[in-house]
């Protein structure tokens, strides 16, 4: 079950959350990253596989952070305040919209990532959206989100790559 998180906006700037255990994670939105902080999520999106090694995250964290209607989320482990987890959400008017979620090795698994997700649904219902929209590449993705109530709703093919694969998008309704 998920714990209460409090935030100020559908976009609040600091957000906390107890584990089981009671040690505290800190989950903030992050408006001003610093070097270090762009430094440790570009690690962190090549580590799981969402950006190749030879890419800077630079471009997308500003993308992100400077549109009105985005957020980038990360949770900071408490002992070194390192982050371990991200999670881009926002709209497009229409559909609330995940990116970006990645949970380091160590912390897949703890609830993290269903709790990041549980967060970006709650930003988009708070903007008065009635659907969210992932594009998925792997299928161990695809079955994390369906555990969640997303269903598949389509595929499309990523023309941008020289050997084009099928991304799947899945849905999940934000009306209650």
């Amino acid at each position: 079950m998920r714990t209460p998180m409090s935030a100020p906006s559908p976009f609040g700037q600091d957000l906390t959350n107890k584990t089981a255990d009671g040690a505290g994670i800190k989950l903030e939105q992050l408006k001003t990253p610093s070097n270090e902080d762009i430094a440790a999520i570009t690690r962190l999106w090549i580590a799981t596989g969402l950006i190749p090694a030879i890419r800077d995250a630079r471009q997308d964290i500003e993308s992100c952070i400077s549109a009105n209607n985005g957020s980038l989320i990360v949770a900071r482990r408490p002992e070194d305040q390192q982050i371990f987890a991200t999670m881009m959400t926002g709209h497009d008017g229409v559909y609330g919209w995940v990116h970006y979620l990645a949970i380091a090795k160590h912390a897949q698994g703890s609830g993290i990532g269903s709790e990041l997700v549980a967060l970006a649904e709650d930003i988009l219902r708070l903007s008065g959206l009635g659907e969210i929209r992932i594009t998925i590449e792997n299928a161990a993705a695809g079955d994390f989100y369906a555990k969640l109530g997303y269903d598949f709703i389509g595929s499309v093919t990523d023309q941008h790559q020289p050997d084009p694969q099928q991304n799947k998008i899945m849905r999940k309704s934000l009306v209650q």
